[in-house]
């Protein structure tokens, strides 16, 4: 997935699920199946399968079949994407001067007064 098809909003919305963040968590420890997600977060299966499904929508998680089971991890490609879309949106490195605090002095200024006073 391209960082500029991810839909950040989409990524965000996912991970703001208390539940979804707690299964992230999980996969970072290790691929899992259902069974282990539900056991560990004390969830029933339909929600985690339902949360499982809206992380895999919007590309941070990837799935598996394998003797039977489903495995879930993390998509290393889908991380990078949704870094790299929300790097785009908060990196601190590519705010210009008059989007830090204290850079705009002409804020709810008339021209008159920007005039008047020099700025």
């Amino acid at each position: 997935m391209a960082a500029a098809t991810l839909d950040v909003q989409e990524v965000l919305r996912a991970l703001s699920e208390p539940h979804r963040l707690e299964l992230v968590r999980a996969l970072r420890r290790s691929e899992q199946c259902v069974r282990e997600l539900v056991e560990q977060s004390g969830l029933a299966q339909p929600l985690v399968s339902h949360h499982l499904a809206k992380l895999a929508a919007c590309g941070l998680v990837t799935r598996r079949h394998a003797d039977g089971f489903t495995h879930y991890a993390l998509d290393p490609a889908g991380l990078a994407a949704a870094r790299a879309a929300l790097d785009a949106v908060l990196d601190e490195a590519d705010l210009p001067a008059s989007a830090r605090p204290g850079g705009n002095d002409t804020c709810c200024r008339t021209s008159a007064e920007i005039d008047t006073h020099g700025g």
